[in-house]
């Protein structure tokens, strides 16, 4: 890596993150070359980092000389606020919900602009492979759940989102800002979304917010299907008394969503 004169030198916090952030859905394993090349790194100065992320446990190797993200960084993950206590208590009313629509059902977040997969309850396998996954993120303008959580974000998280690009996943995806504006004024007044064919033709989904106890909403339940079998009339009901019972644990329990979608 050439660096320029003047250039400030990145700390060895930036370059560790940096080579962590070189991981991802598609990229789950790499080679000390392929991270140099994604971080922007030296291979000396890669080499060192990954060594150092090996011992403690945050990256693994396979026999053939590949890194991929360790378990231990992935238990560190779990203990997030955001993460463990909202996954743990919607998970039974997922299982619920999946058995009772038919379909998929997830739960998912907000982080700054996009939608973080948090659970994912499905009998479909080739379902996961697009929304499953998690810690899978996507574009919020794509799904139902993530049109939830942008309609409850604040006004500046709307404005950077409507003012794009708003890219196209098919035909059906919005890409007009306006038209995305207004959609949310209708995910507010109806009390769900609902999309068909946006994410991947042929499925849809719907999905209704989740919210604390002061109130605010800080995730989405969702079910995923064809599109035969996304009958508002009889899945409105399910999602939005799902998305109630997950609520109420907040008021009943008091398990740690304050800080949930800040």
């Amino acid at each position: 890596m050439t660096t320029h004169p003047g250039a400030p030198e990145r700390s060895v916090v930036d370059r560790t993150l940096s080579i962590l952030g070189v991981f991802d859905r598609d990229n789950r394993t790499l080679t000390l070359s392929d991270i140099s090349r994604r971080s922007g790194l030296p291979v000396a100065t890669v080499h060192r980092i990954v060594n150092k992320l090996h011992g403690w446990g945050a990256l693994e190797r396979n026999e053939e000389g590949g890194y991929s993200i360790g378990l231990r960084l992935w238990e560190t993950a779990t203990l997030a606020p955001r993460y463990s206590g909202l996954a743990e208590a919607a998970q039974p009313h997922l299982v619920e919900l999946q058995g009772q629509s038919g379909g998929a059902a997830t739960l998912v977040l907000r982080d700054g602009t996009e939608s973080v997969c948090l659970s994912f309850v499905s009998k479909d396998p080739a379902l996961m492979a697009y929304w499953g996954d998690p810690g899978y993120r996507l574009p919020l303008h794509v799904t139902a759940t993530g049109l939830v959580l942008l309609a409850h974000a604040g006004v500046v998280v709307q404005d950077e989102v409507c003012t794009g690009p708003l890219r196209a996943h098919t035909a059906a995806t919005i890409t007009s800002g306006t038209t995305l504006k207004n959609y949310l004024n209708k995910v507010r007044r109806d009390g769900y979304a609902m999309v068909y064919g946006t994410l991947r033709e042929g499925h849809g989904a719907i999905a209704a917010p989740v919210r604390n106890a002061r109130g605010t909403v800080v995730a989405a339940v969702g079910v995923v299907g064809s599109l035969d079998m996304l009958q508002p009339t009889r899945l409105a009901p399910l999602v939005l008394s799902t998305a109630e019972a997950v609520s109420q644990q907040d008021r009943t329990e008091g398990w740690r969503m304050a800080g949930v979608g800040a």
